[in-house]
């Protein structure tokens, strides 16, 4: 059977709708309805369509995807179409929509299939069909509910299960090296790259001498006899000098101006203080014996006493120690200049190697004073290069890593979250930079649980039961917690896909 197609605007309503009904040509007909607007979504006028399509006689379906008109649509027995090509293939449809006239009270032509229909339905079932149905139906309620009650013994119980596997300490101290020439981790050399840092620092400072010398604090005195080897008398002026002859030559003056009488073998007596003071000017009986300029071809001398009371005092003067100690002052003063600045100068993943710090050029040192100087106080002013590694943590880490991973015990396996790694002392720097320092790191290793097959053996057991099965098949430090739900269901799920494994190390 043909049908006609008419395609409606969102400026159409009832009144336009039935004005085109009336100029249809074919017994059926398809409104299309626009996608925007609210067109035939009032029941009054999909009502009104209905009585008007039924006084035409004609078949009337609507090809529309608004779940208002259809709802509304099907109720008064319009066939409702996704599209159009949907509404020419469709026969359930249009049969549906046949089926008002019975509603309506009109008298249509029935097809074959409509007669058959109403026989099947004028027809008395008997009275056993009728009970054998309601017991069939009964029948089937009560093997529903059994279904639901099994599928919710199985099905809805859950348990949790929570391992603690036995777990070893491992730590491992590993010698690395960090080779400013390497651009690579070399596992084979436990070596890894380094980065030298550099630093120029300069300071100042001074310390208080400690170191004692004795200076010369008065002169010695004592007296010389002049002794005339002529037979003239000779004048001794005041300030003449005499000297000693043997060991350290002592110098001494005399005090005053004396005469020697005439001839051989006069003497006199003068008094002479020692040009120098100090311990020096000390000498014993007859060491002064020669007389400086003319007058030594005239007279001898003699001093016939010891001559004493050369003294000394101590003051504090620049010793070896002071310059060590403010040496060590200063440089330590410097490293800890040049260690914030470096530091200053790593990236995230790096850190220093405090012990490698060095001095590789000295720009220069000086020292107010020298050794044995005397003075109360030293100071230096210093200006230095220093150079220090630093080390890729990083890649450190990654020796460390398979050094540990190296030592695990079979059947157990490294637990991420407990290892920790950390740099040790500095064994040792080289000339061209190389740092060999230690790298520790430490953790836990935990047996490996094969958790399929003991998991499924407990599948329907009593808690109790399941944790000591578990506890003597796996490597556990100690039973395993089990949680089921719901808490009154003490028994282990049947179906192990509904039991959770935790594992806590």
């Amino acid at each position: 059977m043909s049908i006609q197609t008419i395609n409606l605007d969102a400026e159409d309503d009832i009144v336009s709708i039935r004005d085109r009904l009336d100029w249809v040509r074919e017994q059926r007909v398809v409104l299309v309805l626009p996608d925007r607007g609210d067109l035939l979504t009032e029941y009054l006028d999909l009502a009104l369509l209905r009585r008007y399509a039924d006084d035409l006689r004609l078949e009337v379906g609507l090809v529309t995807v608004d779940s208002r008109v259809s709802g509304q649509a099907k109720s008064l027995g319009f066939p409702v179409f996704r599209t159009v090509k949907d509404s020419a293939k469709s026969k359930r449809g249009w049969w549906l929509s046949r089926r008002r006239s019975d509603l309506v009270a009109r008298p249509v032509k029935l097809e074959r299939e409509d007669r058959r229909e109403i026989e099947r339905r004028k027809k008395v079932r008997p009275q056993w069909q009728r009970w054998m149905l309601r017991y069939l139906a009964i029948t089937v309620y009560i093997l529903t509910l059994a279904f639901l009650f099994v599928t919710a013994v199985y099905a809805i119980p859950g348990a949790v299960v929570t391992f603690k596997p036995d777990l070893q300490p491992i730590d491992i101290t590993h010698q690395i090296v960090a080779d400013p020439q390497l651009e690579t981790v070399n596992f084979s050399g436990s070596s890894v790259p380094g980065r030298v840092l550099r630093s120029v620092q300069e300071w100042q400072a001074e310390v208080e001498t400690s170191g004692l010398i004795e200076v010369p604090n008065t002169p010695a005195r004592g007296s010389v006899v002049f002794v005339n080897q002529i037979d003239l008398p000779v004048t001794v002026p005041a300030g003449t000098r005499v000297t000693t002859s043997a060991g350290q030559r002592v110098v001494f003056q005399t005090m005053e101006s004396v005469r020697v009488p005439e001839g051989p073998g006069a003497l006199v007596e003068v008094e002479v203080v020692a040009i120098d003071p100090g311990l020096g000017g000390n000498v014993v009986a007859n060491l002064v014996n020669r007389i400086e300029g003319s007058l030594s071809l005239q007279l001898e001398v003699r001093n016939l006493e010891d001559i004493e009371g050369g003294t000394v005092r101590q003051e504090f003067a620049v010793s070896d120690a002071d310059v060590e100690r403010l040496n060590a002052q200063v440089m330590d003063q410097m490293k800890t200049l040049a260690l914030t600045e470096m530091k200053s100068m790593l990236a995230d993943n790096e850190f220093l190697a405090a012990d490698s710090l060095r001095v590789v050029h000295m720009l220069h040192e000086t020292y107010s004073h020298f050794p044995g100087e005397k003075t109360n106080r030293l100071a230096v002013d210093i200006r230095a290069a220093m150079e220090a590694t630093a080390v890729d943590e990083t890649q450190a880490i990654e020796l460390v890593y398979d050094e540990l991973a190296s030592s695990v015990f079979a059947g157990y396996e490294l637990v991420p979250d407990s290892l920790q790694f950390r740099s040790g002392r500095v064994l040792g720097v080289d000339a061209e930079g190389r740092v060999t320092f230690e790298m520790l790191g430490d953790g836990q290793m935990a047996a490996r649980l094969g958790l399929d097959n003991p998991i499924d053996r407990i599948a329907g057991q009593e808690t109790g039961q399941a944790q000591a099965y578990l506890y003597e098949q796996l490597p556990l430090r100690e039973y395993p917690s089990i949680q089921t739900w719901p808490s009154w269901f003490n028994r282990v799920p049947y179906l192990p896909i509904r039991i959770q494994t935790e594992i806590e190390t």
